[in-house]
C-alpha cells in the first residue's frame, strides 16, 4: 500500500475545514481535532496548496496543540498561574515552528 506524503488540491480545503470546524466545536477540540494533526502536516507539505491555505494549516494545527496543551494542563495543575496560558503558548509556538519549515527543507520520508 502506497504511503500518502502529501495532501492537495480540494482535499486540502477540506482538511483544513474539518480540523477547523472540530476546533471550534464543543469538545471537538481536545478529542477529535487532533486526530487531523497529521493530515494537516501533510497539507503544510503539499506542492499543490497555495500560500493562505498552508498558512491557515499551520494557524490550526497550532491552535489545535495549544488547545490540547491547555486541556492536560488544566488538568494537572487545575489554573496554577503561569502553567495555565504558559504551557499551551510554548506548545502552540513549538507546533507552529514545525509545522511553518518550508516544504523543500523537509527530509524526504
Amino acid at each position: 500500500m502506497p504511503m500518502l506524503r502529501s495532501v492537495g488540491g480540494p482535499w486540502a480545503r477540506v482538511v483544513v475545514a474539518v480540523a477547523t470546524f472540530l476546533l471550534l466545536s464543543m469538545g471537538g477540540a481536545v478529542v477529535a481535532a487532533p486526530l487531523t494533526l497529521p493530515l494537516l502536516f501533510l497539507v503544510v507539505r503539499s506542492d499543490h496548496v497555495g500560500t493562505g491555505l498552508r498558512a491557515a494549516a499551520v494557524a490550526i494545527a497550532a491552535l489545535t496543540v495549544a488547545e490540547v496543551a491547555w486541556a492536560a494542563t488544566y488538568l494537572t495543575v487545575a489554573e496554577a498561574h503561569p502553567w495555565i496560558w504558559a504551557v499551551p503558548m510554548a506548545a502552540g509556538i513549538a507546533t507552529a515552528a514545525a509545522f511553518a519549515r518550508t516544504p523543500d527543507r523537509l527530509a524526504p520520508v
